[in-house]
Parts: C-alpha cells; sequence; structure tokens
C-alpha cells in the first residue's frame, strides 16, 4: 500500500514546531497576525517562500490554551507544539492583536509513523497541514480499527479539517452505513448530515436513504421542519427526489396550502413541480376563478400560464363570442392568434 502525500497539503492550512529551534533553521517560513476573539484568538497566515510553496493561507480560531509561552501584551515568542511537528511564532503582541514571523519544524518521527501506515513520500508541507488540524497517531490508527486502511492521505487531512471524529463516523455507522465511504463522510460534514438529522428523518418514513440522497436533502435545504410541515400536508414519505424538486422549485407549504384552500388538495407531488414550473400561483388561480373558472382543471391552469392564458384574455374572448367559453376552446384560440 504507497499512498503519495506529497503537494496536497496547499489545499488544507495549519502548523506547529520543535523545542529548540529558530525561525531561520525552518524550510517553511511565513508571517502570522492575530486578533482577540470571544473564545480565544483568530490567527491568520501565509507562507512567505511562494516560489517554492504557492500562494497559501490559513485563518482559524484557537483557544489561548492550544499554545505554549502565549500570552497578550508582551513579546511574542510562543509555540504550538503537536505530533505532527512545531510552529513557532516571533513577534509583538499588544493587548487585543499582534503579528510577526513563524516557522514550521516538522516531526520526523511521526513522517516515520506516517511511511509505516503505508503514507508514503510525505513532505512537510503535508506535515504542517497535518500538525494544524492536530491528526494524531491514534486518530490514525483508530480510522483504520474503523476500516480505512486505505484512506488517501488528502482524504485524512480532509477528515481533520471537516471534523470527522472517530465518534461521528462510529455513530454513522450504527445507523446502518457500515461501508459509507471517506469521500461521502466528508460531504455528510461538509452538508450538515448529521445522525439526528438521519434519525428526525427517518421518523417521517425515510429509512432507506442512501448517503448520496441525504447529501442532496442537506444541499437543497430539505429540513426536518420541512419533511414534517409536507408532511402534515399529505405528502407523506413521498419519492426522495420529489422532496428535493420540490425544493429546487420552491414549492414550499405556504404554496401547497393556498391551494388547498382553494380546493386543489389532491394534487401529486409532479402536478406541485409543475404548478411552480410555470408560475400557476394562488393569484393565478384566485384571478381564473373570479372570471368564471372555478372548477377549472389543474392540467388546464399550467396550460392557460403555458399559452399565456390571463382573466383578461378569457374576459374578452367571452364577451366576443357572446358565451362562456370552455377552457379546452379558449386555449385553442390563443394558439390561432385570436384578436379583440
Amino acid at each position: 500500500m504507497k499512498r503519495i502525500a506529497g503537494g496536497v497539503a496547499l489545499l488544507f492550512a495549519l502548523v506547529c514546531f520543535l523545542p529548540d529551534v529558530s525561525i531561520s533553521q525552518s524550510l517553511i517560513q511565513g508571517k502570522w497576525d492575530v486578533e482577540k476573539d470571544e473564545n480565544g484568538l483568530f490567527l491568520r497566515m501565509r507562507i512567505i517562500q511562494k516560489r517554492k510553496f504557492g500562494d497559501w493561507h490559513f485563518s482559524r480560531d484557537f483557544l489561548i490554551s492550544d499554545f505554549t509561552d502565549f500570552a497578550w501584551g508582551k513579546e511574542a515568542n510562543f509555540r504550538l507544539v503537536r505530533e505532527a511537528g512545531t510552529l513557532v511564532f516571533e513577534g509583538e503582541l499588544s493587548a487585543e492583536a499582534g503579528s510577526g514571523s513563524f516557522a514550521f519544524h516538522p516531526g520526523e518521527d511521526f513522517r516515520d509513523f506516517l511511511a509505516e501506515k503505508g503514507f508514503s513520500d510525505v513532505e512537510d508541507r503535508d506535515l504542517l497541514a497535518l500538525c494544524l488540524n492536530d491528526v494524531t497517531r491514534q486518530y490514525i490508527d483508530d480510522l483504520f480499527a474503523l476500516g480505512y486502511s486505505d484512506i488517501s492521505f488528502s482524504e485524512l487531512i480532509s477528515f481533520a479539517i471537516h471534523d470527522v471524529s472517530i465518534d461521528f463516523i462510529e455513530d454513522i455507522h450504527a445507523l446502518g452505513y457500515e461501508d459509507i465511504s471517506p469521500s461521502q463522510l466528508i460531504s455528510f460534514r461538509i452538508h450538515d448530515v448529521d445522525p439526528e438529522y438521519i434519525k428526525s428523518l427517518r421518523e417521517f418514513g425515510y429509512t432507506g436513504l442512501d448517503p448520496a440522497s441525504l447529501v442532496s436533502f442537506a444541499i437543497h435545504d430539505v429540513s426536518v421542519d420541512y419533511v414534517h410541515k409536507m408532511d402534515g400536508l399529505g405528502y407523506k414519505n413521498i419519492d426522495p427526489s420529489r422532496l428535493v424538486s420540490f425544493r429546487i422549485h420552491d414549492v414550499e407549504p405556504e404554496f401547497v396550502q393556498e391551494l388547498h384552500d382553494l380546493g386543489y388538495v389532491s394534487l401529486d407531488p409532479e402536478q406541485l413541480i409543475s404548478f411552480a414550473i410555470h408560475d400557476v400561483t394562488p393569484d393565478f388561480v384566485k384571478s381564473i376563478h373570479s372570471a368564471g373558472y372555478k372548477d377549472i382543471s389543474p392540467s388546464q391552469l399550467i396550460s392557460f400560464r403555458i399559452h399565456d392564458v390571463d382573466k383578461k384574455f378569457i374576459e374578452r374572448v367571452n364577451e366576443n363570442q357572446g358565451k362562456k367559453m370552455t377552457p379546452r376552446n379558449i386555449i385553442s384560440l390563443k394558439i390561432r392568434n385570436f384578436s379583440y
């Protein structure tokens, strides 16, 4: 098993430092600045060796306790010590902000550990990413024990960046997704598909959703509240793809309720989607009803919209013809460019 690591860490930003070494001894150096926030501090970093490492930026909140020898209002000489390496920071700190230079010193023993696990050619910048994300030996061992011994190096870093924790994976496995892939777990985290969301959907009958469907639900904001409201309007455990289409085409519970109030209580999902696509709004339906067509069918309403038949056109046609024309005849006259 050989997994090449070099080159992926530029996409992920994070840093560390070794004891008793100076910034000048490090191959990876850069600038940092920091601001105090309510939970600790907000740190920004950028590499200054652009020719070697490209344009690299990183920013994230930290706790003060993450660092060694950090103190506001003094000369900065603090460190972030992790298994993958150590970051050393030098500069100045005021009461609420600071800036200076940093250097990263990779953990060679951790590089050896990664090689034993099958991650070959791990570069310093890869260790920097692992350091900033606090990837540990225990975390990697636990991933392997859960069946992810073939995880790629980029996926490993993405796991750390998106907080794919061991507890999270175990909870997802316990819900029946034992074979879920690393990329799907990352998508779950990116789109907030958590165990509670899955359990809540199951309460409304959505028990067999695959990972792709769950992610699609989350992307299109098929929330538990939305499912609950649509369920209450008679759309219980409908095809998952229809729920996604509802969201894509703005089929909102309020829209459905207004149509119910107008007498359209048996519209199937496809009809609701067609109403939304063709802008058959409750106001449009009311205008057609007020023209004397309260018993008009859903398909005729859609045809009216498709052919731009409105209340004014209907009234002029009926006046011209001296009688109430059928919806089909009105549409036919519109198609034939009837002029009044």
